[in-house]
């Protein structure tokens, strides 16, 4: 059984209606095995200096908006229909409509997610102009193409043997980036939001984090869905901890940048597979003459997509963060 499943509670459902019915109660989580308590912190633990700039990120976007205001920022809703067909189109320019196929279903705990050949949508649709554009670029951008490079290197399947280290931060980090790119508001308070509340779960019960997020979101079904993503893996949410996988994308996002910035935001290497931004240079030397397949929105003028993102850095005062060691 995958992580992942294993630390989605059974009795979701029943907890979630009492929980509704009753803010002030923690629920109380059962799963399908025993949860190793270990693997809860597989990702570490919330740290300076990202803590300062993520609470600056989100007093920032917070400070004359409310989270609807930052929603309607976004742009006009769209339709299933617009959805599938802009999804399409973005898969046919990289060449990999063959390869993916798109499953929409209201099922799904996360809005959007991919696997080896799917793209997973929650029903009901819930995008806007600008999201949707960002969901593409994460997903198909980022993700399938990092996966489809991976899968013709000589180290597919074989990280272990080669020295590849985790790669998943990078993977989150460039994706959230990327998908920064597509909104007019370039400020990352998402992923500094997520990176706070991962931060007060290692403290504060369920109940707590629960309010901290409607002071934010004002919304009961998206504060719950973000309260269980961080407190998912305990039994007794009263008590302090969890899963701390969401402090992958703010940290990610941080340090991926500064890896761009120091290699003239080149991305060729970043996309020779799914990797970890250290061992990009290893990945090279195994491979030197592969040709990725790279996003539309790099290819198309790689001068503009080195100032977006460096406006993009600025705009988030990442440099406020000492540079990363390779």
């Amino acid at each position: 059984m995958k992580f992942l499943q294993a630390v989605t509670p059974s009795n979701l459902l029943e907890e979630k209606a009492r929980f509704l019915a009753d803010p002030s109660y923690n629920p109380t989580f059962t799963y399908p095995a025993e949860v190793d308590q270990d693997r809860l912190k597989q990702y570490g633990l919330p740290r300076q200096p990202f803590l300062s700039l993520a609470q600056e990120i989100v007093d920032r976007a917070f400070s004359s908006r409310n989270y609807q205001d930052l929603v309607m920022s976004e742009g006009k809703q769209v339709t299933r229909r617009q959805v599938e067909a802009k999804t399409i189109t973005f898969l046919e320019m990289h060449g990999l409509a063959q390869r993916f196929k798109m499953s929409m279903s209201e099922s799904y705990v996360a809005r959007t997610s991919i696997s080896a050949d799917t793209i997973k949508l929650r029903l009901p649709i819930e995008f806007r102009k600008e999201s949707l554009l960002g969901m593409l670029y994460h997903e198909v951008g980022t993700h399938a193409l990092r996966r489809v490079n991976y899968e013709r290197q000589p180290w597919y399947r074989s990280k272990n043997k080669y020295g590849f280290r985790p790669y998943l931060k990078t993977e989150e980090g460039l994706a959230v980036m990327h998908s920064l790119l597509a909104y007019s508001l370039k400020l990352a308070y998402k992923p500094a939001l997520l990176y706070l509340t991962c931060q007060l779960a290692q403290r504060a019960s369920f109940a707590q984090v629960y309010s901290f997020l409607m002071g934010y979101y004002a919304n009961p079904e998206h504060s719950w869905r973000t309260a269980v993503r961080h407190k998912r893996g305990l039994v007794d949410t009263s008590q302090p901890g969890g899963y701390t996988k969401d402090l992958i994308y703010f940290e990610g996002l941080v340090e991926v940048w500064h890896w761009l910035k120091n290699h003239h935001f080149k991305l060729d290497d970043l996309y020779l597979g799914k990797l970890a931004y250290q061992d990009a240079a290893r990945a090279r030397r195994l491979n030197p003459e592969f040709e990725p397949l790279l996003p539309s929105f790099y290819q198309a003028d790689h001068d503009l997509y080195s100032h977006r993102i460096a406006q993009l850095g600025q705009e988030n005062r990442l440099d406020q963060i000492a540079t990363i060691s390779e």
